[in-house]
């Protein structure tokens, strides 16, 4: 499983769009990338389609083949994972806006790395492959770097791999052989945050946008998959995203909204919210006066985003 490395972006790397933007103003914006909404709504939908499992059950079995199919990387204190969507470059995607302002906001802290997972059309294949992925980067980091934390970003298919990885196999649409987040592990997850999630449910509390609180995603999760990571989490959703609200009425606009209406600004300050308070729990710890760790962070955004179901 050599082939199946993670593909390491360095800080260097992340600057792919020619709107290089200050993280002071948090104004994130994202660049065009060929998303097809159509196809992967089509992909999506071929998942229940064909109940037989897909040869990666097999061959990405934690227990058959336990060896890690990752390599450690640094590390640096936080830990950011973008997860993409289906046809979606590596760099250049929706969530590289995310993770550059997350990581202009704390210099030299954070590494950033693309899920290394085909994020194709084959999303049973493909989809296995990325949550055993994402599981033994989890699990490879931890054990290599123990004060190391971690963000989770994922967009429409990488959206589902993040939740799948998250939740416990008997939960799962896709990787129920590959391995599991132990507890500890699952502890050091700062913050997750996805976008067009087709495994989104209406009424968690954890959701945010104009979305319909009665319409869950093309694959809903079972109520209360994600509680473990809810009080850390934000899972955007707009009216009309076929993705995450299952219409019957295709408009492709919706699920690429999410590079335009400014909720990747407000994903990145709810990340950088969280590393604050991350940052200042690891100085009371460490034994600094209440206060310290505030002084020396990066100040937090005016307004992060809070759930707003309607």
């Amino acid at each position: 499983m050599g082939d199946l490395l993670m593909r390491r972006r360095s800080r260097r790397l992340l600057l792919p769009c020619a709107l290089l933007l200050g993280a002071a103003a948090l104004g994130v914006s994202g660049c065009a990338a060929p998303v097809d909404p159509s196809e992967t709504r089509e992909s999506l939908s071929e998942v229940t389609e064909n109940p037989a499992p897909p040869k990666a059950d097999e061959l990405y079995d934690a227990e058959l083949h336990p060896e890690p199919v990752v390599d450690p990387v640094d590390c640096d204190p936080y830990l950011v994972v973008t997860a993409r969507g289906t046809g979606e470059p590596s760099q250049g995607q929706l969530l590289s806006p995310v993770a550059r302002t997350v990581s202009q906001a704390r210099p030299g802290d954070v590494e950033v790395l693309d899920l290394d997972y085909p994020a194709d059309t084959d999303i049973k294949e493909g989809g296995t492959i990325g949550v055993r992925t994402l599981v033994d980067v989890l699990r490879v980091q931890a054990e290599t770097c123990p004060a190391q934390r971690f963000v989770l970003l994922g967009y429409s298919q990488g959206a589902l791999v993040v939740g799948d990885a998250l939740a416990s196999p008997e939960d799962r649409m896709v990787g129920p052989t590959v391995g599991s987040v132990d507890e500890e592990t699952l502890g050091r997850v700062l913050a997750v945050v996805l976008y067009g999630d087709p495994r989104f449910v209406g009424d968690e509390e954890y959701n945010v946008g104009s979305y319909d609180v009665e319409t869950d995603g093309l694959l809903p999760r079972p109520d209360g998959a994600l509680d473990a990571v809810g009080e850390r989490m934000r899972d955007y959703c707009v009216a009309g995203d076929f993705i995450c609200q299952s219409s019957l009425d295709f408009d492709e606009e919706p699920h690429v909204e999410y590079y335009s209406n400014g909720m990747q600004g407000d994903g990145a300050a709810f990340v950088i919210t969280r590393l604050d308070r991350a940052g200042t729990d690891l100085g009371r710890e460490s034994g600094d006066e209440p206060g310290d760790a505030d002084e020396r962070a990066t100040p937090t955004p005016t307004q992060a985003p809070t759930p707003t179901p309607r």
